[in-house]
Parts: structure tokens; sequence; C-alpha cells
């Protein structure tokens, strides 16, 4: 970080933390001209208790129920919509997700998110297992940083916390929600409350989606039946049990690409499936080794389902709290995608068990948790490769480059861990916690031919990794609404095996993530406006780095350990009531990236001119082509990404009321790609959405418009590279111009 730019961030904050200790004084009696409310306290459990967001000493975004469907997030992939600094692609099923460039390219089954995700505070292991949760939340907690003291494993760039509505003792109510719109869309989703006597009640909600693809094949649809059932009982004194059970099917033709470099005169949402982008791919060198062009093959789709059974247990023993989380979650995963420029067919079915046990209390002056955590999980299935119809030139003799490559891996994790707040003196406390991860990982599988068919291979590569992560912190009190903050963290994202016999690539080494953070969080003018900012420094170590590569079978797809990075920046978040009825809310983000060091090799005879914008060398015709990405931005991750919004509800004269709003974001250029060639560079973009809504004076009943992404900006949100053609990506799509119609009732 150089000092002009550490200066210009630190008198930002210094700013900040100077406006909160002028107005800490102010009375608290407000101008007539103000709202008469102030602004919510959102109450959060990101740090394993619950507290207030403005209370908690660290970088967290939380989107409230109302948020998420007023910007319409049904998927992951919609959290980058109104979350500054994080980025979520899609591969097949995987939800690619990032957090200031920090996340995974999870495309196979053997590859772990960088991100955690956790739904009722139980963690999702498989990218592929994310879909389907997003249908009656209380509230998605984003926490940007390693998160591996409480989060442990894979929470190196952050984590994603999805909170469901739990039942209600002694009340009975429902809501039934309807949705139509652009691309037929048809989504219906509700819930119901009932109480089961005095100390336990029920809640079932369901969610139904079908919506028609955006790309010219009819993919990128949304086609899902999800439900869910929760159950709380607090009959036994002291003791709270809450069963949970959903299950969703997610269907459709599923995810598939654009070319990039775009097809001269084509649209920007053909797909690569079309005539015209078949013959477009085979302009380009190489395209001799990817001849697939059999045209009346648009036959991608998706069937999959997902179980998930858990239950939370809290039992109050007066000085401390114990909470016990089993989990199983089963997933059967079934999609056939173009996406890699080939066709790409996977099968698997996956089960996870995993167990956490907490014990913790809080205090004035102490705050703490101790915990142990154990997590089990087994697949199995294969995946299909099938670049070309018909055999073709390769290494000296005529192939046809399809394979089969199946697996059986395991995963066994046990981590222990603890967290304390310290009050050294009012309005001061000390922060520090620490966790110890320790991982068996072994896989066996096959690699075979399809067309002959022949067993090339078998592999079955093992390891073991463990890891320590820690935090330290101080918070200081400077108002009783005003935090100031400073920690040090770290993360941890397991290392892992590559689906290879191939010894020197069989496994891959966990990243690690090093965070300081400074921050300060306000509420001024009688709780009608909050400031919040902050500036840290992060050290990305040894990351995971995936791409088609060879190995001694041909094309695979493999996770290399490939350099280090260094991220650093600032936010600042700004929401305000400034007059009755009207929200104001804008959130930034700034990060300056780089790669320190970022090497990967390919055997000179295999690679393939122009894969790659950056400087390569080569040790011979038999040796080895390098190419160096040291000094490129991080990928995925942009300079400057900004959300604002401004909401607006005036009362009518009957007690009804009508509200409107609009919200914009922005996102700065940024590598959409890890292989920097010009198609991969995605240029700034800006969307603008807008809604309407009438709600009665019950407030039973109300009816609202939509309108997102009014101006029909084209922008991307990930790819891969083509197998076997330099230059030419095959991206995800951001969606084009919606609109629609909701109602939603209360009973």
């Amino acid at each position: 970080m150089t000092l002009a730019r550490m200066a210009a961030m630190s008198a930002v904050l210094s700013l900040i933390t100077a406006f909160a200790s002028a107005l800490a004084q102010e009375p608290q009696s407000a101008p007539g001209a103000l709202a008469e409310e102030g602004l919510a306290e959102v109450v959060v459990t990101a740090e394993r208790r619950e507290e207030s967001a403005q209370r908690s000493a660290l970088s967290i975004q939380v989107l409230s129920a109302e948020e998420l469907a007023k910007a319409g997030v049904s998927t992951a992939a919609d959290i980058s919509k109104v979350t500054p600094g994080v980025e979520v692609g899609v591969a097949g099923a995987n939800s690619q997700i990032y957090v200031r460039g920090v996340g995974s390219f999870a495309y196979i089954p053997l590859q772990s998110p960088g991100v955690a995700f956790n739904v009722d505070g139980v963690n999702v292991g498989r990218p592929d297992g994310v879909a389907g949760n997003f249908y009656d939340l209380a509230r998605v907690e984003v926490l940007k940083g390693p998160q591996g003291t409480l989060y442990g494993r894979n929470a190196n760039g952050g984590s994603i916390n999805l909170i469901t509505n739990q039942p209600v003792l002694n009340e009975q109510s429902g809501d039934l929600a309807v949705e139509a719109g652009k691309f037929d869309l048809a989504h219906v989703s509700g819930s119901a409350n009932l109480s089961v006597g005095s100390a336990s009640a029920l809640r079932a909600a369901f969610n139904v989606v079908h919506r028609d693809g955006y790309l010219s094949d009819g993919t990128f649809d949304d086609v899902q039946q999800a439900g869910r059932i929760r159950f709380l009982t607090e009959a036994i004194s002291d003791i709270s049990i809450l069963l949970n059970a959903d299950f969703a099917h997610i269907g459709g033709k599923g995810g598939d690409a654009t070319w990039l470099p775009q097809r001269p005169g084509s649209d920007p949402y053909e797909s690569i499936t079309e005539a015209a982008a078949q013959a477009y791919k085979h302009s380009f060198p190489g395209s001799a080794l990817a001849p697939f062009t059999n045209t009346d093959r648009k036959d991608g789709n998706q069937d999959n389902q997902l179980l998930n059974l858990s239950a939370q247990v809290d039992w109050r023993l007066g000085w401390a709290t114990l909470t016990l989380l089993p989990a199983y979650r089963h997933t059967s995963i079934d999609y056939l995608t173009y996406d890699l420029g080939a066709r790409y067919r996977m099968d698997k079915t996956s089960g996870q068990t995993s167990f956490e046990a907490r014990l913790g209390n809080g205090s004035p002056d102490l705050t703490w948790v101790l915990g142990a955590y154990y997590f089990r999980e087994t697949q199995s299935g294969y995946f299909d490769i099938t670049p070309g119809d018909v055999p073709v030139p390769f290494l000296g003799g005529a192939v046809l480059l399809n394979q089969r490559i199946s697996f059986d891996p395991k995963t066994t994790s046990y981590a222990g861990f603890g967290q304390a707040s310290v009050t050294v003196f009012p309005s001061f406390r000390l922060v520090g916690g620490a966790r110890y991860t320790y991982e068996n990982a072994e896989v066996n599988g096959t690699i075979s031919n399809l067309t002959p068919t022949a067993l090339l291979s078998n592999y079955s590569p093992r390891a073991n990794f463990d890891g320590v992560t820690f935090k330290a912190g101080l918070e200081y009190d400077l108002a009783p609404r005003s935090l100031l903050y400073a920690t040090y963290s770290t993360g941890f994202k397991a290392g892992g095996l590559n689906q290879t016999p191939t010894p020197t690539i069989a496994t891959f080494q966990p990243e690690k993530l090093y965070s300081a953070e400074i921050g300060s969080k306000n509420r001024f003018l009688d709780n009608r406006l909050q400031l919040n900012g902050s500036l840290y420094h992060w050290k990305y170590k040894n990351l995971q780095d995936s791409r088609a590569a060879f190995d001694a079978f041909g094309v695979n797809f493999i996770t290399f350990n490939s350099g280090d990075a260094t991220i650093y920046g600032g936010t600042l978040d700004l929401a305000a009531k400034p007059w009755r009825g009207g929200t104001v809310t804008i959130s930034s983000e700034y990060a300056h990236s780089k790669y320190d060091r970022f090497v990967f090799s390919t055997p000179t005879p295999l690679f393939l001119p122009g894969s790659t914008g950056c400087p390569t060398t080569s040790t011979g015709p038999g040796g080895l082509t390098s190419a160096n990405c040291s000094g490129y931005q991080v990928a995925r991750v942009p300079d400057w990404a900004l959300t604002a919004g401004y909401d607006q509800e005036f009362i009518l004269g009957n007690g009804s009321s009508f509200a409107a709003g609009v919200s914009y974001r922005y996102s700065g250029a940024r590598w959409i790609g890890i292989d920097f060639v010009p198609a991969q560079r995605d240029q700034a973009y800006s969307v603008v959405d807008a809604h309407v809504a009438y709600t009665t004076a019950s407030k039973r009943l109300t009816i609202g418009l939509f309108a997102r992404n009014l101006s029909n900006e084209v922008y991307y949100t990930g790819g891969v590279a083509t197998t076997f053609i330099p230059g030419l990506f095959a991206a995800n799509i951001g969606a084009p111009r919606t609109y629609g119609v909701q109602v939603t009732a209360h009973f």
C-alpha cells in the first residue's frame, strides 16, 4: 500500500470518527421536518450470539426480507446485485462466490468453496447445494473477510449466512405471494405459522418458480420447487428445540454461455450452441481440436434434488447456554451443459453429515464461546467431457477426445474453537479467538475413454491437512451509538485432491488469508442517520487456481496453488431517514488488488499460443512453457463497486399507502477469468432497478410493479476459457431488462 493511498484512506476513516465524536453529545430530539421514526435496529447472529449489527466488530452487510424481495433475489448469483464486493458466477449447478476476489472457481466435485455458505447455522459444503434456499428468509448476513475462528474451513473470503423465518409461538398467520413477468415468469411462494399448544409452533413454507431462459437457446432459465418445515418447542423448561426439514428440486435447461469476444453482428444473448456461434468458434485457431458442430445439440438440462435435515437445541444452564447443531444434507446432481465450449455432463450424489456443539455466555464484562465441530462428506459419480464428435489429429494420431472421469471422494474434518470479548475498562474491550482444523481427504476413481470404451487409468490420491486460524482485536465505544474497532484475523481454505493419476499435480495445498481491518460504526440524529466505514488490508497466500489442463491421459480440470496476492481498500456505508417515509442507502467499496506472484506451467508440446495474456517463457520444445501473471489485478474484483437506493412511502387519507423506489449499482472494470486474455476483461457497468407498490389500509394486501436493469445493460459475471481454443471465452451474462407484477397477501 502506497503512503498516499494509506493517507487518503485513513483520512476518510478519521473524518467518520471525528464526526462520531462531534455528534455523540447531540441532544436526541429531532427537528420537526425529520421523520418521527428512526432506522430499525438489526439483530444478527454473525458471531454466534444475538447482537446489533452496529455492535458487531466486523465488516457485515445485512439484507432484510424486504430488500431481498425488491431486488428479486432468488438465487445466490443475485446477491451480487445488492452487495458491493461480492461477485457470483455460475458453472453448471455450482455457485462460484467471491468476496473481494477471494473464493473458488468451483466446477467439479473435488473443488470446495472459498466463501462459507450457511443456512440456519449449517454449513453447505458443496457449491451445488446452495440453490433452492432463497425463500421465506428473515435476512441474509454477508460477512466480508476471513471468518476462520467461528466458521472454520472454507470461510477464507467470508461467509454468507441465510437465516430463514422460524416458528413463532402463540401465533396463527400466513402469507402468499404471486409474481408474473417477462420471460414467462411465474413465481408463487407462501408460508403458514401454526401454534401447537402454548409452547410449540410449526412453520411451513414453499417456493415455486418457472421462468424461461434469456439466452437464445432457452438456457439461463429458473425452474425450481422447494418446501420447508420447521417445528419449535419450548415445552421443556430452559430447553428450546428447533427441527428443520427442507427439499428442493432444480430443473429446467440450466446455465450456459455466450461467446466473448462477441460474434460480430450477433445479439449479446446468443448461446454458444447456435449454428452461427459454432461457425464463429471454428474461425479461431485451435478449433480443429474441438470440432463439435452438431447444432441439434441444444439439450442442456438439469435435474437436481436437495434434501436437508437439521436441528438446533439450546439448553440454558444458567451460567451458560449449550447449543447443539446436528445436520444431514443430501444432493443428487444431474446436469448437461456446454459452457466449457464442450459437452459437459455431470451425474453424482453426495451426503454431508455435520455436528457442532457450542457453549457460551455473555455479560457486560465477559462474552465467550467454546465449541467443537465435525464434518463428513462422501460423493460418488462421474462427469463426461466431450469436446468433439469426430476423430481429430492429436499428438501424431487421430483420436476421439471423449472422456469419462469417475470419482468417489471422502472428506472428514474436525475442529475445536473458542472466542472471547473481555471488558478491560468501561467502553474498551479486547477480543481474541482461535480455531484448529484437521482434515483428511481421499478419492478413488477412474479415467476412461468413451469411444472406443477403454479404461485409461485409476487414481487414488490421499492427503491430510491442518491449520490454525485466529482473531485478535479491540473495541472502543466512542459514544453510546458509536463504535471504533480494529481486528487482525486469518482464514483457512482446505487443500484438496485432483482427479488425476499424475503424482505431481494430484494434490493442492490450503489457501490462507491474513486480514487487518479498522472500522467505525455510528448512529446519529436520534437514530435517523447511520454512517459506517472501514479500511482493510489482505494478504492472500497460496491461492488455488482451477483451469483446464493436460495430464498423462488428456484434458482434465486441475486445481493448482499458483501464487499470492495483496488486496486492500475501504468501505463506506450510509443509511438515512431524512424525512417522513423516506429512506436513503449507499454502500460503496474500494479494492486495490494485484497478484504478487501468479505463475503456471504447461508442457510445451501442449501449450496453445494465445491461451494466456501473460508473458511466457519456454525451456525448450520438450520442456515447459510458463506464464507469469504477477502484477495483474486480481480476477473478479473491481477497483470500485457501489449500490445506492432511495425509497419513499406516502400514507394516503384512508390509511393505505403508496411506495416507490429506485436502486442503482455500479461495478468497475475487472477480469472475469484467470487467463487475462482481452475477452476476459469486462468493462465497468451500471444497472438501475425501480419498483412501486400499493398497500391497503389493513396491511393485508400489497400490489406492486417492478422493473430491473432498465437500461438493458450488458454485463458478465464469470465464465470459463474454451477448451483448446485460445482467446475464446464462454461467459456467463447478466440478466437483461425484466419487468413484472407482484401481489402479496397476509393472513
